[in-house]
């Protein structure tokens, strides 16, 4: 190792015992002209993650540093955490379920950095693995440039796994404390939406890393109760980049109230539930056939059993 480390990649680590390594070994297999450190902080791991990660420590103890907290802070106050612990010029994330399949990531990123002092965001393309059926599939990142901040808030397609940003101009514009304070439950989408505010993003069309896509996880809850607790972590997110950006992105309490009755229906039909369907869809504001459906048991089973039939034929 030199005296400078230039990259440091963060490993936010929450249980996940049979895929972290994974996710560490990519990382470690790079190949990159630059000295790297692996920022890893375990939220509390209820399974056997600590003792794996503690292995890898110590057999690369000038590469990883591992933090332990002491208590669960949340996966968006996790990733600030480690962000402030971050001595590298340059900062990479890499969830702990996902892994980098390209050994020359943090090469091709690097050097288009270099070669573009302007960016201080840069992507590439990424595929998915559905380790459930073992399908992997190339996918293109998209981004909308014609207002790019409002296609954060609004939804876009690539993988967190991918990206890089600048560290100083990260550190510059992204209130850590803040999502330390707020125990976000959630890291990448609300740092994108405000750090598009002051820069566009860079698309390299490689792929580089897999976005493994589990059948349980904190953005996919199996439940509409486990959803409607992850709404409430949301809720403060949306309310804090309402403060920050209000004209652009209003929030009030009713407004969130309708959109997460909304979701919540919509989950419901995701999971089979009628009756939390029939719950949320009352509360919802909104109309449309899906909300008629919601409140009739028949029209429940025939919307999914419909849907079901388009899925098939989608992936036919």
């Amino acid at each position: 190792m030199g005296d400078r480390i230039l990259i440091s990649v963060i490993v936010p680590s929450y249980n996940r015992a049979n895929t972290v390594g994974q996710t560490i070994v990519s990382i470690l297999s790079q190949q990159v002209d630059a000295d790297i450190e692996i920022v890893i902080g375990d939220d509390c791991s209820t399974d056997n993650a600590r003792e794996v990660l503690e292995q890898y420590r110590q057999r690369y103890p000038d590469i990883i540093r591992l933090f332990l907290r002491e208590q669960n802070m949340g996966l968006g106050a996790n990733w600030a955490q480690c962000v402030k612990d971050c001595r590298g010029e340059f900062i990479c994330n890499c969830d702990n379920d996902d892994y980098w399949h390209n050994p020359n990531k943090l090469q091709l990123q690097l050097d288009y950095m270099r070669a573009h002092s302007e960016c201080n965001i840069l992507i590439t393309n990424h595929r998915t693995h559905n380790r459930s059926t073992g399908e992997i599939r190339e996918c293109k990142a998209e981004i909308d440039h014609t207002d790019i901040q409002q296609s954060m808030w609004g939804g876009c397609h690539f993988c967190n796994a991918t990206i890089m940003y600048r560290a100083n101009f990260m550190k510059a514009h992204l209130d850590l404390d803040e999502f330390i304070k707020r125990r976000f439950t959630l890291q990448d989408w609300p740092a994108w939406v405000i750090l598009t505010a002051y820069t566009d993003i860079d698309v390299l069309p490689e792929s580089t890393a897999t976005w493994c896509l589990e059948t349980v996880s904190i953005t996919r809850p199996d439940s509409v109760e486990r959803y409607a607790r992850r709404l409430e972590g949301d809720k403060e997110v949306c309310r804090y980049l309402g403060e920050l950006f209000p004209e652009k992105f209003p929030y009030t309490d009713e407004m969130w109230r309708d959109y997460a009755n909304g979701r919540l229906m919509a989950k419901a039909f995701d999971v089979g539930d009628f009756d939390a369907a029939k719950k949320y869809g009352k509360m919802f504001s909104g109309r449309g056939f899906k909300k008629i459906c919601s409140q009739n048991r028949v029209l429940f089973e025939i919307f999914k059993f419909l849907k079901r039939v388009k899925g098939r034929s989608k992936n036919a």
